[in-house]
């Protein structure tokens, strides 16, 4: 027993190994767990940061290249388009060195005679071209073979060395779809400067367009946009042009805009209720337009006194159209809805035509029974009776109080719809009074006479149903339109008949100004017909060129040569 070798160890060293073995595992557990936890701590912050944690909302700073790569990057975008300056023609190149203005023949020689110095001193390392390089151009830039179809956002700055000066913005040819329009919808009302927007072939849709109306609006100086080659399925361009619009120039060429359109822009342009007060040019070339549409648009003229130009050219007009531009630029009859209207605005602005017409009827009919000639002259001489018997008033009142001055019984007694001049007249009088009063005359004479003085006239926009109206069968017609000075219809379909009716409105406007009236405007100063169905040599046509010449602010008429200066002062003697 004794010689057998201890295949087992004692009680002491197995209790020994089992608690080192159970502090090992403890030890080991403890690491784990750590581990663990912190790995389960920075999935947690990482899934915080990546699905609960939203990015703190951009706000622009005006900077338009910054905001708009910044947001571009936000907003996941593969490729961003670049933005660079708008390319420009060079400049004309600097004039020669008067140093150097010497004959070709002694530049020559000078030239040789430098050479054979230098190569007397050391041979040349590199062959001397025997042509020289190419001067740049100086009617256009180039640029690298792909670049000039990658697309860009061209933005012309209002000082190159600020970035915030941005002033237009010119983006040709690539689709902006709806991440660019949300993009869009930040940078441009913070750029303070931006009065431009040209959107060439960019492939609008209904929504896009819609939300980039919304986009317009929000810009407070912007003056001018162009969506030229941009066809929409709803054609909703009247989006941009609202009563509250601050749009002066809009272009909307090749958007094949058809006669569904064009009554959209006819009726934001003006109704009887509503009119557009911004909106000074309009180009509507090369569309589907026909005479449906144009008369649309021409009924949009009746009652707006803003649009300058108009063009309408390469459309599908007949003289159905032409016609009714003739009305609109001579005179028309008011519809129903515009008398109603018209009544509105007479009876808000208190009028003495509109209170005094009952009683005037009512002492007519006892006479004898109202026509319709017996109301146009009574329209007419209404305005003369209300002056008249408020002048036998005020004198009257004048008689009872005597020791009143004459600016005392003016402000007491104003005219009714004056009110924005006699209030202006109440404060230049209050102003003026000390100076009456040193000048040594009397008190009320001194601020009276001062007053009637110094009223500044007050212009402002007539509204088109406030002008003078006449009665004939039946019918008020007023005014047509004479704040268009330039209307462009040519490349269409009118002939003789639309040409008449064109003729015919014209020549009733210079009568107007042969009259002395241009209280609604100088009318129509430069009209293009050519390339229609008449020929250039038709007696119409001729007349028409012949009237517009004249009116024409461009036209310089031809200078008188000697012979004709000779001719006329022979025929003079």
């Amino acid at each position: 027993m004794s010689d057998r070798p201890e295949s087992r160890l004692s009680g002491k060293e197995l209790f020994k190994s089992a608690a080192k073995k159970v502090k090992m595992g403890k030890k080991l557990e403890r690491v784990m767990k750590g581990d663990r936890s912190a790995t389960s701590a920075t999935s947690h912050d990482t899934s915080d940061v990546d699905g609960t944690k939203s990015p703190e909302p951009y706000s622009c700073t005006g900077d338009f290249e910054a905001d708009y790569t910044e947001l571009c990057n936000r907003a996941g975008l593969m490729e961003i388009p670049k933005v660079v300056p708008r390319p420009h023609r060079p400049g004309p190149p600097p004039p020669p060195d008067p140093k150097c203005a010497t004959p070709m023949s002694q530049r020559e020689s000078c030239k040789s005679a430098r050479s054979t110095r230098m190569e007397k001193v050391e041979e040349p390392t590199s062959p001397v071209p025997s042509e020289q390089e190419e001067p740049p151009p100086t009617t256009y830039t180039t640029s690298d073979k792909f670049d000039y179809f990658r697309p860009k956002v061209q933005v012309e700055l209002e000082k190159p060395e600020d970035k915030k000066s941005m002033t237009e913005v010119y983006i040709r040819g690539w689709k902006v779809d709806q991440k660019y329009i949300d993009i869009f919808k930040q940078c441009f009302p913070a750029a303070d400067k931006l009065h431009t927007i040209d959107f060439w072939n960019v492939g609008l849709t209904d929504n896009t367009l819609a939300q980039f109306a919304a986009v317009a609006s929000q810009c407070l100086n912007l003056r001018t946009v162009k969506l030229d080659g941009n066809p929409v399925p709803g054609e909703g361009f009247h989006q941009l042009i609202g009563e509250d619009s601050m749009i002066v120039s809009m272009s909307l060429r090749s958007c094949k805009i058809t006669d569904k359109g064009a009554e959209l822009i006819g009726k934001a342009l003006s109704t009887a209720k509503t009119r557009n007060q911004s909106l000074c040019a309009l180009n509507l070339n090369s569309n589907l337009i026909t005479d449906a549409g144009a008369c649309h648009i021409a009924n949009g003229l009746r009652m707006n006194r803003t649009l300058l130009v108009l063009s309408i050219a390469n459309n599908a007009i007949g003289d159905d159209a032409a016609k009714k531009f003739g009305e609109v630029l001579s005179r028309f009859s008011l519809t129903h809805e515009e008398v109603v209207e018209r009544r509105k605005v007479l009876s808000e602005k208190g009028a003495p035509d509109i209170r005094r017409s009952p009683i005037s009827r009512r002492a007519e009919s006892r006479d004898r029974p109202g026509s319709q000639s017996s109301r146009s002259q009574l329209d007419k001489s209404m305005a003369k009776s209300g002056r008249a018997s408020s002048k036998a008033k005020k004198d009257k009142k004048e008689d009872d109080k005597k020791g009143k001055g004459k600016d005392d019984k003016w402000k007491k007694e104003p005219q009714r719809g004056a009110s924005k001049v006699v209030s202006l007249a109440e404060t230049l009088g209050k102003a003026t009074k000390g100076k009456g009063r040193q000048s040594g005359g009397k008190k009320g004479q001194g601020a009276g006479s001062i007053t009637e003085a110094e009223t500044p006239d007050i212009p402002e926009i007539i509204n088109p149903l406030l002008e003078e109206a006449e009665r004939v069968d039946g019918e008020l017609l007023i005014p047509g339109n004479r704040a268009l000075i330039n209307l462009n219809i040519s490349r269409n379909r009118i002939g003789e008949a639309g040409l008449k009716a064109l003729l015919k409105g014209i020549q009733y406007q210079i009568t107007l100004t042969t009259l002395g009236s241009r209280s609604g405007g100088t009318g129509l100063m430069r009209l293009s017909v050519q390339k229609n169905n008449f020929s250039p040599s038709h007696e119409l046509y001729l007349k028409v060129q012949e009237l517009m010449m004249t009116r024409d602010p461009l036209y310089k008429p031809p200078s008188k040569t000697p012979d004709d200066e000779s001719t006329s002062q022979a025929t003079g003697s």
